[in-house]
């Protein structure tokens, strides 16, 4: 900057004074300018002048935020890998805390299972002697019962004792279905199924009811008797609106049945 104001003031010098000897030649060889011409020159070199400073400040100015720029990006590099190092730092803890959790977890997940086999064994052995202990009451139970239940003859031959059974119901006194057989007589089916026996049994009936059944017959005559079912017939003095008589009388049959059941 100061070689080029140095040179900027010679040259005004130059122009104003002139040097004699190159003054003398132009005067030899041409007409001197005039003095406008000198004006408008040196207005010329102060406006160039003005501008070479003003560029000269802005190309400062432009460095100088290119430095800022510069210290700035390397700031930023520098925070960013210490952001880098504590990630990494708080990373690496993490993994060594969630290492710890899963290790404490399979210790207390293996002390849970000991525990827990431990109890289902003890209930294992436990549950194992109240079987035990049940079964042979049932088998006391059995026995008794089959010791009380003796079949001495039956239809289809003596069994086991212990498959013996004693069973008994009734059709009800509201649910017993009658049907017509002839002028006097009705029947009905009773259902025996539930007892489960596997040999046809003996079986005793008798016809109960809330009036008039002990004029009638047959209530303890019984027929076809299976293992499942037996059909009784009641022959009665009345001919006329036997079944409505008999759902009026809520006449039902009453039975008991013995028999095998294996």
């Amino acid at each position: 900057m100061r070689i080029i104001l140095m040179l900027v003031t010679t040259l005004m010098f130059t122009v104003a004074t002139g040097d004699e000897e190159e003054e003398a030649v132009l005067l030899n060889r041409a007409k001197p300018p005039s003095h406008d011409t000198v004006e408008d020159l040196k207005d010329m070199l102060v406006v160039t002048m003005q501008n070479i400073v003003s560029n000269n400040d802005l190309v400062t100015q432009l460095t100088q935020k290119d430095v800022q720029n510069m210290l700035s990006v390397g700031q930023c590099k520098v925070e960013m890998e210490d952001m880098k190092k504590s990630y990494s730092e708080e990373i690496a803890k993490l993994k060594e805390q969630i290492e710890s959790m899963k290790e404490e977890l399979r210790s207390q997940i293996g002390t849970v299972d000991a525990e827990l086999k431990g109890q289902i064994e003890d209930m294992g052995a436990g549950h194992n002697t109240t079987l035990a202990a049940l079964s042979g009451e049932i088998r006391e139970e059995i026995s008794q019962i089959s010791s009380e239940v003796t079949i001495v003859s039956a239809e289809q031959g003596i069994r086991d004792r212990k498959c013996a059974k004693v069973c008994a119901g009734t059709t009800g006194r509201t649910s017993t279905t009658w049907v017509n057989y002839s002028t006097t007589g009705i029947r009905t089916t009773t259902d025996i199924s539930g007892c489960g026996f596997v040999t046809v049994p003996t079986v005793t009936t008798s016809l109960e009811g809330a009036s008039s059944h002990w004029t009638n017959s047959g209530g303890s005559e019984i027929y076809s008797v299976t293992t499942t079912q037996f059909v009784t017939y009641i022959n009665t003095p009345s001919s006329s609106g036997l079944r409505s008589k008999a759902s009026e009388y809520k006449w039902n049959m009453e039975w008991i049945a013995v028999g095998y059941t294996c």
